[in-house]
């Protein structure tokens, strides 16, 4: 595996924390390993910003694991056609 780094540097209140929660779950539905996580470093400059990150995955991945017959939210739809993994296949992932 290579290994690489990205580095976002951004404004208050332009997409930071939604871009890292998304590559961040890009991540982890691209592996083949069911322990991905345990090898993504996330870096935040506050422990503000570390628990929303924190919580917009977790809260992410369990609103992905539920089943709906509503249209899927932006997120979904994003890190669906990222990846080429179904919404149904994130659902099962999640």
């Amino acid at each position: 595996m290579k290994n690489s780094f990205n580095i976002y540097n951004a404004s208050a209140g332009s997409g930071k924390t939604f871009t890292l929660v998304k590559e961040y779950l890009i991540l982890l539905f691209t592996s083949t390993k069911k322990d991905r996580y345990k090898n993504i470093l996330a870096i935040t400059f506050t422990n503000k910003a570390v628990g929303e990150m924190k919580k917009r995955i977790i809260e992410s991945l369990a609103k992905f694991s539920k089943p709906t017959n509503s249209a899927p939210g932006p997120l979904l739809e994003i890190i669906s056609k990222e990846t080429g993994n179904s919404i149904e296949e994130i659902r099962t992932k999640s």
